[in-house]
């Protein structure tokens, strides 16, 4: 997870996957942490994996407030 701020630093948080299992031949991972995390430019995500021969999904929730 990538925030940025207007004076051009920025914060990176690298979240670990843990393994669910499989369901329809799909292997699903949960990343589930207790960030907190500000910015006042954006938030981003970016979802890396170490296999380019296969396709893969991700399903991003945020859930928080605005100040």
């Amino acid at each position: 997870m990538f925030t940025g701020f207007s004076n051009g630093q920025a914060g990176n948080f690298d979240l670990a996957l843990t393994p669910q299992g499989i369901r329809g031949g799909q292997s699903i991972y949960v990343c589930t942490h207790q960030v907190r995390a500000y910015t006042d430019g954006f938030l981003a995500f970016n979802v890396n994996r170490d296999n380019a021969a296969t396709s893969g999904d991700a399903l991003i929730c945020v859930s928080g407030y605005l100040v």
